[in-house]
């Protein structure tokens, strides 16, 4: 799902994961920077917000920590989708134009960025900056599930594939 919105909210940014029990509900509480989501048989509120901020009637269920910096733009755009992954899934090297965050639903994962590895398990999230190269690898016995957000300058592209060759450092 992509959503386009004017302008970011004021001041430092976070992203906030809620359910509710419908999507009207839903929908009804989001604001231009939010977007409603289904996943894992629950609806979702995933908003970009102040750090604490909570919507009416929805059950907070993850905040990260504040993102790291959104390039500005004339106007932005939120990529969202929900990935399930097994650990055979080989996803290129990339990057965006905005930071990328996830909340996992299941699963466990490891990103390599060119500095250093970042991991989380269900039920937490991770971020990494704009502009970055990153690869993503799906560690652990099992399936890996998970919603992913980009928030970015709408005039340019989320995504873009990379020739960068990662240290393998998920797999120290």
């Amino acid at each position: 799902m992509q959503k386009k919105f004017p302008s970011l909210p004021s001041g430092p940014l976070v992203w906030r994961f809620e359910n509710f029990p419908a999507v009207k509900a839903a929908q009804a509480a989001g604001t231009p920077a939010s977007v409603v989501v289904e996943a894992e048989g629950k609806v979702w509120l995933v908003s970009l917000a102040a750090k604490g901020a909570r919507s009416k009637g929805g059950t907070n269920v993850a905040e990260t920590e504040l993102l790291p910096p959104i390039p500005p733009g004339p106007s932005y755009e939120i990529v969202v989708a929900e990935a399930d992954l097994g650990p055979e899934a080989n996803v290129m090297t990339h990057k965006h134009s905005g930071p990328e965050t996830w909340y996992l639903l299941s699963g466990e994962q490891c990103l390599e960025l060119p500095d250093r590895a970042v991991r989380a398990r269900a039920g937490e999230t991770m971020s990494a900056p704009a502009e970055t190269p990153m690869k993503l690898n799906i560690v652990g016995p099992g399936k890996r599930d998970a919603l992913f957000l980009i928030v970015h300058d709408s005039s340019k592209p989320f995504n873009t594939f990379l020739d960068w060759d990662p240290k393998g450092l998920c797999q120290k």
